[in-house]
């Protein structure tokens, strides 16, 4: 050992290496990124077995018409990791974890869908709940919601310190619950609902995917010149925005459709209070909407102690023709009242009612 070299300090020993720090926040670099991520959406046992719970919650929270069961079960739900993967596979463009994302995905949709209509077919005779049917009508707001949240998830994926956020990110958009109401509805043999509860789903998949792409593309997650061509890369990442475009463009017209009905919902609510007025005790308690043969019609349910005679339904539906301009054709249910207290009947129903 030569004693006259100069002193060399400690040896320094090679660390892993850090996290990425940007702005103050701290994120995961590419590599830990592909792990965490192809690590969630590969299958497994967990995976089923996760699905399979949350379907079970889902289903009897959407029967029971359970908000707070319903919540429960998107929390246990693992349907979110692969879209995650899918999102992350069509940045990079890598075909390996694409596949094993979308097969994940694929047998968990088919798995949800399957305990759905065994838990529709088990309990075929309990109504079909408000909860279950707010799920078969989607439209553009729902794609809006699906579209933050995907970019929430994925940033959230990206650093460490907000990871947990992703829990409330499965709680925005729905993935379990919809799928669970198609299966239910497919086993009542309400196949236009089932198609709508499907495609609640397929909305809030596609928009999560194509967020996530794009925020893994903005923090770098890029294919590899070597590994693709300009035009394999930009037809692999347009696929997801074209089915949004398509979906999008179905749902602007589910919104505004939304939008109408609740207008003359609101409109038919009104004309019928205010026409009944006059009619002691009368309440509105329900209007509902349908279409038959291209025209609008209105049911409305209306407790009275007193009876409603035709003539006074006519005078109703053309002050709701001419309010609305257009041409309804208003149906009164009138739902008996019988009011009593310890001092006799206040409100009781006319000999028509008995």
């Amino acid at each position: 050992m030569d004693m006259n070299a100069p002193d060399q300090g400690p040896a320094v020993v090679p660390r892993a290496r850090p996290l990425l720090q940007i702005e103050g926040e701290t994120y995961l670099d590419r590599a830990e990124t592909r792990q965490a991520i192809a690590g969630n959406a590969r299958l497994s046992i967990s995976y089923f077995l996760m699905n399979a719970a949350a379907t079970l919650i889902a289903g009897y929270g959407l029967l029971a018409n359970s908000e707070a069961v319903v919540i429960g079960a998107m929390l246990i739900a693992m349907l979110y990791g692969p879209i995650l993967g899918i999102g992350l596979a069509l940045a990079e463009l890598d075909g390996r974890m694409l596949t094993s994302a979308l097969l994940t995905e694929v047998l968990g949709v088919i798995w949800v869908v399957a305990i759905g209509i065994g838990i529709g077919w088990l309990h075929d005779n309990v109504p079909i709940s408000e909860q279950l049917l707010a799920r078969t009508t989607p439209n553009l707001l729902d794609m809006m919601i699906a579209l933050v949240g995907g970019a929430a998830g994925a940033y959230a994926a990206l650093a460490k310190r907000i990871s947990g956020a992703v829990v409330g990110v499965a709680i925005a958009t729905a993935l379990c619950p919809p799928l669970t109401a198609c299966g239910i509805l497919i086993a009542r043999g309400y196949l236009q609902l089932a198609g709508g509860a499907f495609l609640l789903f397929l909305t809030n998949l596609t928009a999560i995917a194509a967020a996530a792409m794009a925020v893994f593309l903005i923090r770098g997650h890029r294919a590899r010149p070597s590994n693709a061509s300009f035009g394999a890369i930009w037809s692999a990442r347009l696929v997801p925005l074209v089915v949004l475009l398509v979906l999008g463009t179905y749902l602007v017209d589910a919104l505004r459709k939304n939008i109408d009905d609740s207008s003359l919902r609101s409109s038919v609510q009104r004309v019928l209070e205010e026409g009944l007025r006059a009619q002691p005790g009368a309440r509105v308690i329900e209007v509902r909407l349908t279409t038959e043969g291209g025209r609008r019609n209105a049911f409305a349910v209306v407790r009275s102690p007193e009876p409603l005679t035709a003539d006074m339904v006519a005078r109703l539906n053309d002050k709701l023709d001419s309010s609305t301009g257009r041409n309804i054709l208003l149906h009164v249910r009138v739902v008996p009242v019988h009011e009593i207290t310890r001092d006799g009947p206040i409100q009781a129903p006319m000999p028509a009612f008995r």
